[in-house]
């Protein structure tokens, strides 16, 4: 079931078996692993099923660092979490992602692959998605030839898009209707409480934004909150140990990952199409596959550098129908609202070119290759891995939001490894693009990374927030076990991307609901 914490007697203590605070995609995952057991689970929400102004503001945070954007618009508090802003990509990390590398301080999961597998496999469904086709088989079916780039440069790949990507919406019904799962919206978790020697959390503080409290009792618990807020909790939570819950050897909050993002350069097309054909996505039924382009092992390990991956876009002309169309669209639904004038223009664009509108059109749904315009820039973005540093990381400010908790103070840091990363992922692509005749690199923003002030204003986040509360078999260098059991409590853990010690460049999701269903399958042993 699910119902408002508002409607329960003030001083109401929640009892069950296993207590999930955040119902994202990897508390409600969880929550499903014990759906028709004998097994009382509950879960505990900040926000609603829509989205609230007041309870999106506990979220507000100081930063110290660079620009972080996705602090602020990257993170939902509502039923459903951050999957009500995802669209849905899946990509999972590779041995080589996991794996110690030598010239990476902090690298190297306690963790490989195939401990990961049957549990990606379980992640895959969740959400719904198909069998991996690799992108020379997809471009044969599609009758393709695929780019001959050297594979000891640069290798092609397929991420995939769920079609349900909305955890809030996709399993609302099913946990509604669970007769053992009680959800309970407005209860923002206040703190972790611990026994007296803080071995074991006894209880979690909730209370709504009106001042109801509550209180949840449970074997066990699990925090979903996301990279960022999980570290808050933990280091707020200083009622029996003043460092906060977990934090022993000052390792909560720190390591921060992101995924960097930077936008390469502009691309002079030898052929259009061709690059359309290439790089455009896939469509085999509901799936979309997204074509990357990655750097090789090879060259991540002979020039020291980070895991990397591209994408080619189709910006379309200011003045195409596609980009009418667009904006038309967003009116059409309520986010924005043409003046009159330009109402007028944007409608006249549609008309004045019905043959492209056409064309994109029966691409789709007669070729099933996604639809990108036939002029405007074609350009080339980077998203790159983080190298862990301990000195990026999560903090608390001394201001307090309306609960009177204090709000996070955010220090995110670049370094030299992911700048040079960049450098040199863009100019390889670049030598490959013009030997075999695709197309031109406008190098002159690449050549701006060497310029250590203007490489950060370049970069920006991905609202991938990573590292946090790291694994680690030993508890002086990471605040969880391979479990994601946090060292030192018997019956804490932490489901979340906070926890990955690396973040590779794939994005984190599909890791973090795999890593969730061994959370599920530990404590269904343990039960």
């Amino acid at each position: 079931m699910i119902e408002y914490f508002d409607n329960f007697e003030n001083g109401t203590c929640v009892k069950s078996d296993l207590c999930i605070v955040g119902a994202g995609a990897a508390g409600i995952s969880i929550a499903r692993e014990f759906l028709g057991t004998h097994y009382e689970i509950s879960v505990l929400e900040s926000g609603g099923f829509d989205g609230d102004t007041e309870t999106q503001k506990l979220y507000q945070s100081e930063l110290v660092g660079l620009p972080h954007t996705g602090i602020q618009i990257g993170r939902a508090r509502v039923f459903g979490g951050t999957t009500t802003l995802w669209g849905g990509q899946a990509l999972r990390f590779s041995d080589f992602d996991l794996q110690k590398r030598e010239w990476v301080s902090f690298s190297g999961w306690p963790l490989s692959r195939a401990d990961l597998d049957p549990c990606y496999e379980r992640a895959d469904r969740i959400l719904q998605l198909g069998a991996r086709i690799p992108y020379e088989k997809l471009c044969a079916a599609f009758g393709v030839e695929p780019p001959a780039f050297d594979p000891s440069k640069l290798c092609m790949q397929c991420s995939q898009w769920s079609p349900r990507p909305n955890f809030g919406t996709a399993f609302r019904r099913e946990l509604k209707r669970a007769n053992n799962i009680s959800a309970l919206l407005h209860a923002n978790v206040t703190g972790i409480v611990t026994n007296e020697a803080a071995t074991e959390v006894s209880s979690i503080e909730f209370t709504t934004l009106g001042g109801k409290k509550g209180v949840a009792k449970a074997r066990f618990y699990v925090i979903c909150c996301g990279g960022i807020e999980t570290a808050r909790l933990l280091l707020a939570s200083n009622r029996i140990d003043r460092r906060g819950v977990g934090n022993q050897n000052d390792l909560v909050g720190r390591y921060f990952q992101e995924h960097v993002h930077v936008r390469c350069g502009n691309l002079l097309a030898t052929n259009r199409k061709y690059l359309q054909n290439l790089f455009e996505s896939f469509f085999q039924g509901r799936l979309k596959h997204a074509p990357l382009i990655t750097l090789s092992e090879r060259v991540q390990r002979e020039k020291r550098l980070l895991s990397i991956l591209g994408t080619v876009g189709f910006e379309p002309a200011p003045d195409s129908c596609i980009t009418a169309m667009k904006t038309l669209f967003r009116a059409a639904i309520g986010k924005s609202y043409p003046g009159t004038a330009d109402l007028k223009r944007l409608i006249g664009n549609v008309l004045a070119d019905p043959g492209e509108l056409a064309s994109l059109t029966y691409r789709l749904y007669a070729k099933k290759r996604a639809g990108t315009p036939n002029r405007g820039p074609i350009y080339f973005g980077a998203q790159c891995e983080m190298a862990p540093n301990p000195e990026s990381r999560v903090m608390l400010s001394d201001s307090r939001d309306s609960l009177g908790m204090r709000r996070v103070k955010l220090d995110w840091r670049l370094g030299e490894m992911e700048r040079r990363t960049i450098s040199e992922f863009a100019i390889t692509l670049a030598h490959e693009f013009e030997r075999l005749k695709l197309g031109s690199f406008d190098l002159r923003q690449v050549a701006s990374l060497d310029d250590p002030i203007r490489w950060t204003e370049m970069a920006h986040d991905s609202a991938h927030h990573m590292g946090t509360a790291r694994m680690h078999e030993a508890p002086q260098l990471g605040v969880v076990d391979a479990n994601c059991r946090v060292h030192g409590l018997a019956n804490l853990y932490v489901g979340s991307s906070a926890v990955f010690p690396t973040g590779s460049c794939s994005n984190p999701t599909l890791t973090i609901l795999a890593l969730c269903m061994r959370i599920a399958d530990r404590l269904k042993q343990l039960f």
